[in-house]
């Protein structure tokens, strides 16, 4: 950790003397506070208004219009946006960027955002403002947990959130409790969660595995004086065998310690807000010790089980000021995030064994943006902003031993050599890389007085490669949780993605009414996609370590891509009690350079609802339609899946002024059917054969019970 702190000391100062050297003066006396009128351009889900039972919070995203999750395990969901997923998303918990102790994000960001203990979960709806992150190309992700409310007295009060919950699925219980004393200037706060399952079942039997165990701890503080707030929290996750049955290997642990801190300023023009946050993950991850050990002509063949170590560090720390202008609202700011990684894969049956997966891999973002938000007139609202990103990247020496026997002759000697080729290859070349990137967002609106605002927007964005895209050496598949089956090697080559996007859209409101449709379009240049390797060093190695039957390894490389399509959310109140809402999303994502499409994109959706409210209760009767995937990526191997309905129902007993009840129901009638983002089954199961789709999940009856003092 002490080396990206002494990186962000350095570039902290280098932030922080351009946001000042740019920023507007203080002193400006002919300031006039103004009123803007913004579109909808946030989508957000608070989680006691919700009736559904998940231990992932990415499993939310599946009601919020164009969002969806690539589902490698239970706690293990990639959240995926208009067809893009993973590093193309910016995704923030309680403010902070988290990244992942993984190189193939068993623990994505939304794993440190338990459902038990989340407030809520937003995202941007359409093209995201250059302040919301240093990436968002592909849109941003906020999510908050439970930290307190100050209270309007000077004597300390309690509150409190008890939450207890369990499933059918897989026998799945949760408990959870937050705890603070607040007043009018002093919140002290703390949190405990324990979860567990079992492996859960679907049409023809269970998906082995996908057991999980988590736990969490958090505490906290806030104080305000004056115009003065701050914050400080420390969470500890402690994630156990947890089944990722789509990934070659499952969760042994993924031990991280979270502290996150932030700072406000403000008076009648001007408003001020620092945050840090620092992340230690220390994660280990096994073929053999949930599922069935590789097998040799003996049954268990110990030369063959394989145990990672991994490390994620990461600082992230903004800077921004908001100010009040006679013409709008100036914002400024300076952000840095950075990251280190390393993941060393061993045999715990001979120490010998050792491949450097990655090493000593750093990962440095410092941004600087503005941003403009003004009204012309008092029917056209204008939002446009600026940001350039620096990325820095660099990666030490690799090796690998191969051959820990030390046998004279025979395979292990082969796949030895060629690994120290490549590695020998990594090594000699230019493994550091910096870019420089320019995005820049547009938007505008217009109220036309009749209950409807129409909305255009254009954004250039950017992202640097990942860390497993630029530095994966060895034909391998950490690939950040494509889970596609197919192993990769980086390139340090690549160049920065380069997407330019338009979306035109609509906020309808009128009455009982309310109508929200986007149309986007967005074309990637330098896309980041795997293509057949053709070095024959590589290729000889994946064939001898996977196979002469297995497909061919790929490279990642830069290509051409575009996505494009449409995503609504609608409601309608027939009178106080009756409510009706639909969700609908639709996407296209394809190669420009070739004629392929994209893999792991969302089928096109429809969740319709309806909704009743009586005196101390609701229920609700929700319909899920998928619709065939067949626009899949050949490149990737990808196969197609057919549609499917489910039907869900829920209620909702206020059961005293504190006390609530849940009960539920999801996929009524246990329909049987593949979820095309679930990945394909990488375990021994009887149940499913090795590649197979992993299939959605069956009958699922679940209650909670949540009590709060506020």
């Amino acid at each position: 950790m002490q080396p990206a702190i002494t990186r962000l000391t350095a570039w902290a100062t280098l932030a922080v003397t351009t946001t000042l050297v740019h920023s507007p003066q203080a002193a400006d006396t002919g300031i006039e506070e103004i009123t803007v009128t913004a579109v909808r351009d946030t989508h957000t889900l608070r989680t006691d208004d919700i009736m559904v039972a998940p231990a992932d919070a990415g499993q939310l995203l599946r009601l919020m219009p164009g969002a969806n999750v690539n589902r490698n395990g239970e706690l293990t969901g990639i959240a995926q946006y208009r067809g893009m997923a993973g590093d193309r998303l910016n995704v923030s918990v309680n403010g902070a960027v988290v990244s992942g102790g993984g190189p193939n994000a068993m623990d994505a960001p939304l794993h440190y955002a338990p459902v038990a203990l989340l407030e809520s979960l937003a995202i941007s709806r359409g093209i995201t403002p250059v302040s919301a992150g240093q990436e968002t190309l592909g849109g941003h992700v906020e999510a908050r947990t439970y930290r307190g409310d100050f209270a309007a007295t000077d004597h300390l009060a309690p509150q409190a959130r008890i939450h207890a919950g369990g499933q059918t699925v897989n026998g799945g219980t949760v408990a959870s409790a937050f705890l603070a004393l607040a007043n009018r200037d002093h919140i002290l706060r703390g949190a405990v969660m324990h979860e567990t399952a079992g492996d859960s079942s679907f049409g023809g039997g269970d998906i082995r595995p996908s057991e999980y165990l988590r736990q969490r701890y958090d505490i906290g503080y806030s104080q305000r004086r004056g115009r003065h707030r701050f914050s400080i929290d420390y969470a500890r996750n402690e994630t156990g065998d947890a089944g990722t049955a789509a990934l070659p290997m499952d969760i042994q642990s993924v031990d991280s310690d979270l502290f996150n801190s932030r700072y406000d300023w403000s008076n009648d023009k001007l408003r001020v807000q620092a945050t840090l946050g620092v992340n230690r993950i220390e994660h280990w991850m096994t073929n053999f010790h949930l599922r069935r050990p590789p097998q040799g002509a003996q049954g268990d063949d110990p030369m063959r089980f394989r145990q990672t170590f991994a490390t994620g560090d990461s600082v992230h720390a903004a800077l921004q000021i908001e100010q009040d202008s006679r013409h709008g609202l100036w914002r400024y700011g300076a952000d840095a995030h950075l990251a280190t990684h390393d993941a060393v894969i061993g045999n715990p049956n001979t120490d010998a064994f050792r491949i450097d997966n990655f090493n000593d891999v750093e990962r440095d973002i410092l941004g600087v943006y503005t941003e403009f938000h003004t009204t012309l007139g008092d029917r056209v609202d204008l939002l446009a902003g600026l940001r350039v990103n620096h990325v820095a990247m660099r990666a030490g020496e690799v090796s690998a031993d191969l051959n820990p026997m030390n046998m004279a002759a025979g395979m292990p000697v082969m796949m030895n050599a060629m690994a120290a080729k490549l590695a020998a290859r990594f090594n000699t070349s230019d493994r550091s890389r910096r870019d420089h990137n320019l995005d820049w967002f547009l938007r505008a609106s217009l109220d036309t007085r009749s209950d409807i605002t129409w909305y255009l927007g254009a954004a250039r964005k950017t992202r640097s490669p990942s860390y497993q895209e630029r530095y994966l050496w060895l034909p391998m598949e950490s690939t950040g949780g494509l889970a596609d089956g197919r192993t990769y090697t980086g390139n340090p080559g690549l160049r920065p993605e380069v997407a330019h996007e338009l979306e035109l859209g609509l906020d309808l409101s009128r009455g009982p009414w309310a109508f929200y449709p986007r149309i986007f379009y967005r074309s990637v240049d330098d896309f980041i996609q795997g293509t057949p390797a053709s070095d024959p060093v590589t290729r000889s190695f994946a064939g001898m370590m996977a196979g002469v039957d297995a497909p061919g390894p790929l490279q990642f490389s830069n290509v051409r891509a575009r996505f494009y399509g449409v995503d609504a959310e609608a409601a309608l109140d027939i009178n106080h009690r009756w409510r009706l809402r639909a969700i609908a999303s639709l996407v296209r994502a394809e190669r420009r350079d070739i004629t392929d499409d994209l893999y792991r994109i969302a089928p096109d959706n429809l969740t319709l609802g309806v909704e009743y409210r009586g005196d101390g209760w609701s229920a609700a009767l929700e319909g899920v339609h998928y619709a065939r995937q067949d626009r899949v990526a050949a490149t990737q191997g990808e196969t197609a899946t057919g549609s499917y309905s489910l039907l869900n129902a829920s209620a909702r007993r206020r059961l005293s002024r504190n006390l609530e009840l849940v009960l539920g129901i999801n996929n009524l009638f246990d329909r049987h059917y593949e979820d095309h983002l679930a990945g394909y089954n990488r375990a021994f199961n009887p149940d499913l054969a090795l590649m197979e789709r992993l299939p959605g999940t069956a009958r699922n009856v679940f209650a909670r019970m949540t009590w709060h003092l506020d």
